[in-house]
């Protein structure tokens, strides 16, 4: 596994670059806009331009841009869905100007209709946002949530159904969340329970789809479905869970990227990373 960070791209999407750098991470994931707001963002040229020609004198090996909170796939109100596929093809379409690998995507709740209900409408949905991305090879990655108030996607087999839903398109790929994990009831914090995961995994999903981890420790505990992140090694998940993490042969080759608070409370920061660092021993 080789880390990357979460970070901000105020100043010119192109300092999102400048940024990874001086945190001397191999990874970056960061907002195209505000992760509060409809509008998508589109790039002047000059400006894309710009983050890819940083992108290429810099060592970062993956870059993915993380789509506004508010999406929801899978609810019933027609106004807020619609403004939801457009946000997810906007965010694809931004991704594709700068060159970014994928877009990461939370995938929004059923809002107590249950998850078939909810399915068919997240079907739909990816099924839109892939036919109005045409040709774009940036890839989609649904990631795993904490479980609170009917979201989508905290069990491998659900995200497996949403992949298989349409016709499990080869864009398609996943982020795993350790502290969405936890919270959700998956014991990761013992190398049986890790494993077992990841077994499962392979079996819904298959482990050539797992394309990223969010590695975060969690404030909250086992089963809490309450989504709070914590530094690395200070929550419920701790250090020698999280060597556990950083070290399993599923996870070689792939990016870890933080979305900590952070010791200043600004983020992902040296202080996180050098403790993964620790904990992974040798960063490829």
């Amino acid at each position: 596994m080789y880390f990357g960070a979460h970070v901000k791209a105020s100043g010119g999407v192109w300092t999102a670059v400048e940024r990874g750098e001086a945190l001397g991470v191999k990874a970056i994931q960061f907002f195209a806009g505000s992760p509060r707001t409809w509008k998508p963002q589109l790039y002047r040229e000059a400006d894309a331009a710009r983050f890819r020609e940083s992108r290429a004198a810099s060592t970062l090996r993956f870059a993915v841009i993380h789509t506004i909170y508010l999406i929801n796939l899978a609810t019933a109100n027609e106004e807020f869905y619609e403004k939801s596929v457009v946000a997810l093809v906007g965010a694809v379409t931004a991704a594709e100007q700068l060159g970014v690998e994928a877009i990461v995507t939370h995938i929004g709740s059923h809002q107590g209709a249950g998850f078939e209900t909810g399915l068919a409408r997240v079907r739909e949905a990816l099924k839109r946002a892939l036919d109005e991305a045409g040709d774009s090879r940036v890839r989609v990655l649904l990631e795993n949530t904490a479980g609170a108030g009917g979201t989508m996607g905290d069990t491998v087999a659900e995200l497996g159904a949403m992949i298989d839903s349409v016709g499990g398109d080869e864009r398609l790929g996943v982020c795993l969340d350790t502290a969405h994990l936890l919270e959700s009831g998956h014991e990761l914090r013992t190398a049986a329970g890790l494993d077992e995961l990841l077994t499962s995994f392979d079996h819904a999903i298959g482990l050539g789809r797992l394309v990223m981890v969010h590695l975060n420790d969690s404030k909250t505990p086992l089963g809490s479905n309450r989504d709070r992140h914590e530094n690395i090694g200070e929550g419920e998940i701790g250090r020698e869970a999280m060597r556990l993490i950083v070290n399993h042969p599923a996870f070689t080759d792939i990016p870890g990227i933080l979305e900590v608070p952070g010791y200043d409370g600004e983020g992902p920061d040296s202080a996180n990373l050098d403790t993964l660092r620790e904990l992974r021993g040798k960063e490829t």
